[in-house]
């Protein structure tokens, strides 16, 4: 309540301060047409509606088409693309054990094909194998291009595997990462990847050289998102069990890391207040959207999709 006070505080000195409040007489005028509108930058959260689908342990997500939320939903062992508009599933594929996903764009047709990672292996829609029996435990993955995609590999000391759409074989393994590699964004020819140690690695898929980009510190960062000149990562929380966990944005161009929403930030219309283990993140027409898994508290929001408003 203290935070909707605040905010109709806001508008209010904000209106008295430049449309003409406080001047009196001339009742039903207006303000002069040059003056500016005032802008209000709210952080809403609600729940976004995947109706009588239940989601147990939704992994990371992508938009595969116009307005189509991809899930990997762990849990139930499938991956579930719903439309946001209207909430519905539009489709459903049963996989073991799914975690990523990624989006293949067609470069002449514009066709979107889904692709996950799931245990040791990448599959496409309708489950035929693409990278198949591999030793290593996949995660997160990204395509760079319709004919090259990484993936993040989760076992031995953790690396970042590149593929050929093309072939089943890898063309590359990168290593010698600070931490395992979980979520993969492309984003104008790198690859950014979070590391479970608390840091962001940036992949330079032209000679396999990475560093750790200087964003500041995270907590058990998962799920990644870039709009523009800002990146959205998801933060598992401290004791990374869920709880406290919270999302930062950060301005590529300068490094600076802001606590975007947490627990206490935020215009929460959700059950309850707060995350549960924000794992995947996907941004589209002006909103983020947050996969919510299972912690001890604020079970309100667990196994839920969240919707953020973006500023």
């Amino acid at each position: 309540m203290k935070k909707i006070l605040l905010v109709i505080d806001l508008i209010v000195a904000a209106c008295l301060a430049g449309c003409g409040g406080g001047g009196g007489g001339g009742g039903g005028g207006s303000a002069s047409s040059n003056q500016a509108p005032v802008a209000v930058v709210s952080k809403t959260i609600t729940l976004f509606d995947t109706g009588s689908w239940t989601l147990n342990l939704p992994k990371l997500m992508t938009f595969s088409g116009n307005g189509l939320l991809t899930v990997a939903v762990q849990g139930g062992n499938r991956v579930d693309t719903f439309n946001v508009t209207t909430g519905n599933r539009v489709s459903s594929y049963s996989v073991n054990d799914p975690i990523g996903v990624a989006v293949k764009t067609d470069p002449v047709t514009g066709a979107a094909s889904v692709y996950y990672a799931a245990g040791p292996g990448v599959y496409t829609d309708g489950g035929s194998s693409v990278v198949a029996n591999v030793a290593g435990n996949y995660y997160g993955l990204a395509f760079l291009s319709s004919t090259e995609f990484y993936v993040g590999n989760i076992s031995g000391l953790g690396s970042i595997v590149k593929y050929s759409s093309a072939s089943i074989n890898a063309q590359a393994t990168i290593t010698g990462f600070s931490g395992f590699p979980s979520a993969l964004v492309a984003h104008n020819g790198f690859v950014y990847a979070t590391l479970t140690d608390g840091n962001i690695a940036k992949i330079n898929p032209a000679n396999g050289t990475h560093t750790n980009v200087a964003w500041g510190a995270f907590d058990h960062p998962n799920g990644i998102a870039i709009d523009g000149d800002y990146a959205y990562v998801a933060n598992n929380g401290p004791n990374n069990n869920g709880v406290g966990g919270y999302i930062s944005r950060i301005k590529m161009s300068d490094g600076s890391n802001e606590l975007f929403v947490s627990d206490t930030i935020g215009i929460w219309n959700t059950p309850t207040q707060g995350f549960c283990s924000p794992t995947g993140l996907a941004i589209y027409s002006g909103n983020l959207y947050v996969s919510n898994g299972t912690c001890a508290s604020n079970d309100g929001n667990k196994n839920k999709i969240l919707k953020i408003k973006l500023p």
